[in-house]
């Protein structure tokens, strides 16, 4: 494997499964969503047993947001996934009023 130089092989995959999540918000919800994820969502979901890896603002759509997460394993994210979505932060917090 040719890693680049500031990567070693016990760091290259720190998630070997990684989620691209995309969204598409009602126009002007997405600040809301971002507030809601970055307070409710991600130690939530590190609790769980994933890794929230990075979220974007998708400059050219605003009503677009863009998250990665990553899990060890694919048992490891049925587990966490289990975990978080039948949890009490998701069932207080749900996004679904947010989407289109």
């Amino acid at each position: 494997m040719n890693l680049p130089l500031n990567i070693t092989p016990e760091t290259a995959l720190a998630s070997p499964v990684v989620e691209l999540r995309q969204y598409t918000l009602k126009p002007g919800q997405r600040e809301t969503l971002i507030a809601l994820f970055d307070r409710q969502f991600v130690e939530s979901q590190e609790a769980s047993g994933m890794t929230v890896i990075g979220q974007f603002r998708d400059l050219d759509r605003p009503d677009m947001f863009v998250w990665l997460r990553g899990f060890d394993s694919m048992d490891a994210r049925k587990d966490a996934l289990t975990a978080f979505y039948g949890g009490p932060i998701w069932a207080a917090h749900r996004m679904q009023p947010m989407r289109q």
